[in-house]
């Protein structure tokens, strides 16, 4: 049975990870990891219950003054860019991310959304969906549960994700913009594709694809080989969006670069 974190928060007749040992959950789990073998991604829509939603969204905006905003100049392998190539390639074509963030140490203990984070239900879901053994919390004070909000005019340019995946759950979208799109599977180990990349970047559409989201979904994306953004937000309702960050070992801390990067502060 479902821990008391979970009832009447996760909409667990629809997605019955407590239950991932009987019929219904070893049959939806198959379904699960078929989406994200072919996709790269996995949308569980409204994952978690509307008046759950309307609770932790309550929270974010009483939060938002104390989020950090910054805004970062980066290409799409958030690396260096290599001098060895000409301007135009894709390693050294610079593009601007904006978004405010909220740190893990914002967030209180007794918000909803934590007790999502720390379910065991949950971390033993995704772990099984990706086919690992196991999965753990980060241990980084400012990095382990976040709160991303875009406002107007606001964007994540083109990217990759140096992680194995990402678990997000929006929490409320914006009037217009804030497009999540992405092109799966562009780049494999063996093959940058970098022709691909370079039409992405210069505005071919032939790769990319929109991810329909609705609140209280959660979405598990494998962002490493598929190149992906948010777009700009536009209207004056903030893209407000969870980041529960998990790792294959425990104890997983940001550097203190990271911390000041992202939060402003290492603590």
């Amino acid at each position: 049975m479902a821990s008391r974190s979970l009832s009447g928060t996760v909409d667990l007749a629809a997605y019955p990870i407590d239950r991932l040992d009987r019929p219904e959950g070893r049959s939806a789990l198959a379904e699960w990891r078929r989406s994200i073998a072919e996709n790269g991604v996995l949308v569980l829509p409204r994952f978690l219950v509307p008046a759950a939603v309307r609770s932790i969204l309550a929270e974010a905006e009483a939060m938002a003054p104390d989020a950090y905003y910054c805004a970062q100049s980066h290409n799409p392998y958030l690396a260096a860019n290599d001098d060895s190539l000409p301007a135009h390639h894709p390693r050294n074509i610079v593009n601007v991310s904006d978004v405010g963030c909220l740190a893990d140490d914002r967030i209180p203990a007794s918000s909803r959304l934590r007790q999502v984070y720390n379910a065991s239900e949950v971390r033993g879901a995704i772990a099984a969906i990706l086919g690992f053994d196991a999965l753990y919390p980060y241990e980084d004070p400012l990095g382990s549960l976040n709160i991303n909000l875009q406002n107007t005019g606001q964007q994540l340019n083109w990217h990759y994700d140096n992680a194995d995946f990402v678990t997000t759950i929006l929490l409320q979208d914006s009037d217009a913009g804030g497009a999540f799109e992405y092109c799966p599977n562009l780049r494999r180990p063996e093959d940058e594709n970098y022709d691909a990349v370079g039409c992405v970047l210069r505005g071919d559409r032939a790769a990319v694809k929109t991810l329909e989201i609705l609140p209280g979904s959660l979405v598990l994306f494998r962002g490493r080989y598929s190149l992906h953004r948010v777009t700009p937000v536009e209207g004056p309702t903030p893209r407000i969006i969870a980041i529960l960050s998990y790792d294959r070992k425990p104890g997983v801390v940001l550097t203190e670069f990271t911390r000041k990067l992202f939060y402003g502060r290492v603590a």
